[in-house]
């Protein structure tokens, strides 16, 4: 029994046996395994010493959804020149956000499904919009309308 142990503990050696070469040789010829592969980071890396940067802190950024999203991207678009998505947003009565194509159709503009990353600074002030931060309650479309009306 401790024969056939022995035996698997060498052929177990063996297999990790690099031709017989020294370590530092086999770094050198390009043996050195996953670590030589992995990519160094690009740019700055951050010290580990120092606690992560706070996402809630004054220069972070918030996530905008539905309405919020809606009225932030109209906002956007206000001054824009032009037809087309990247044109002059709309925004009806009814709390409708839209642009006009090159003939003049208005085509309505949904929420990104997956929301907005927009700086806190700029998105401050949506925060009494339904969507700031993910918050269900707020202002919607309809009223911030009836508003932009006066």
């Amino acid at each position: 029994m401790k024969r056939l142990l022995l035996l698997a503990t060498v052929a177990a050696l063996c297999a990790c046996d690099r031709g017989g070469q020294p370590a530092s040789q086999q770094k050198q010829d390009g043996y050195g395994g996953a670590a030589d592969q992995v990519a160094r980071p690009q740019g700055r890396v951050p010290d580990p010493k120092s606690p992560p940067q706070d996402r809630g802190a004054a220069g972070g950024t918030v996530e905008l959804r539905g309405d919020a999203a809606l009225y932030y991207l109209y906002r956007q678009h206000l001054s824009n020149d032009g037809t087309g998505p990247q044109g002059r947003y709309y925004l009806s009565k009814e709390g409708r956000v839209f642009y006009k194509d090159a003939q003049d159709r208005e085509h309505t503009v949904n929420p990104p499904s997956e929301g907005l990353r927009v700086p806190r600074a700029a998105a401050d002030p949506y925060r009494d919009v339904r969507g700031y931060a993910g918050q269900q309650n707020g202002r919607d479309l309809r009223g911030l309308a009836a508003d932009d009306q006066k």
